[in-house]
């Protein structure tokens, strides 16, 4: 038995946190469940963008660009799935194509570089192994999907942009964890919200549009832990964590503190001393 594990399955430990992959949070809620123990879970997610008509696409590329390729894409919130009306589809597939195809990747060292390698060759691999996947099962490589071909060495693979996606498959299903986006077309408003919604996770969402009402009211039928507005936004001082297979409880701010406490019932025939203690 694996030594973390081991702590999970501990008597001694009343309370479970964990942030990592939804396959290992199935494991833990397991074990937690065997033994009637409390667990707050963080795990994966495949996060939806929802384009609405009254928004500049060239703005939208631009702000999603700069934000999915923060560390490699390797982040859980990502937002990976960019739904947008049909008639629009074309228009920022070309946007985010162009915008994707200009991010300098390389040494993280180096000032210059706004995208780094993968932490592993294994997940590097994976990620390809979506990136044919996607290709296979008839997806639009509009841009990437190799390794840059200036890098020799390291876990590298550039920033890679699908269009006409079907939300029914592998790359838009499966968390790739990796720079890669999922453009996927909706009929209208309504089959946007539908499309966002039609996953098994629920951890982060952003709605863009210039107007704030409509980005509310979106936002309020979004199944998502997290919704921002026209950006990737999160913020860990307040409550954060995900609907349906993203998570069990939350982290940060008051409803992360809950899940450590329990509440306890003490009824006395009478009042005691000041302090409550004995003698007193």
């Amino acid at each position: 038995m694996a030594a973390d594990e081991l702590l999970v399955r501990d008597p001694r430990v009343d309370k479970i946190t964990f942030t990592g992959s939804t396959a290992a949070g199935r494991r833990i809620a397991a074990i937690c469940g065997e033994r009637i123990a409390r667990c707050t879970l963080e795990l994966g997610g495949k996060s939806a963008a929802v384009i609405l008509d009254d928004i500049d696409l060239e703005t939208v590329a631009r702000t999603i660009s700069g934000a999915e390729c923060f560390l490699a894409g390797q982040v859980c919130s990502s937002l990976t799935r960019i739904v947008v009306s049909r008639h629009r589809h074309d228009e920022l597939l070309d946007a985010l194509s162009a915008t994707f195809s200009r991010v300098r990747v390389g040494d993280p060292f180096d000032p210059e570089t706004q995208m780094g390698p993968l932490a592993s060759e294994r997940q590097r691999d994976r990620v390809l192994g979506f990136i044919d996947i996607g290709v296979q099962e008839g997806a639009t490589l509009a841009t990437g999907g190799q390794r840059p071909a200036h890098l020799e060495r390291g876990w590298f693979v550039e920033p890679t942009v699908f269009g006409n996606v079907d939300n029914a498959s592998t790359i838009a299903r499966e968390e790739i964890f990796g720079p890669v986006l999922s453009v996927i077309p909706a009929d209208n408003e309504r089959d946007a919200v539908r499309v966002a919604n039609d996953t098994i996770y629920g951890l982060n969402a952003s709605v863009f549009t210039d107007d704030v009402e409509p980005a509310r009211a979106v936002a309020a039928e979004l199944r998502s832990g997290t919704v921002g507005h026209n950006a990737f936004r999160t913020d860990f001082g307040i409550a954060f964590g995900g609907f349906k297979q993203s998570g069990i409880g939350r982290e940060g701010g008051i409803e992360g503190l809950y899940p450590f406490l329990e509440t306890k019932t003490v009824i006395l025939e009478e009042r005691p001393g000041r302090y409550g203690a004995r003698g007193s």
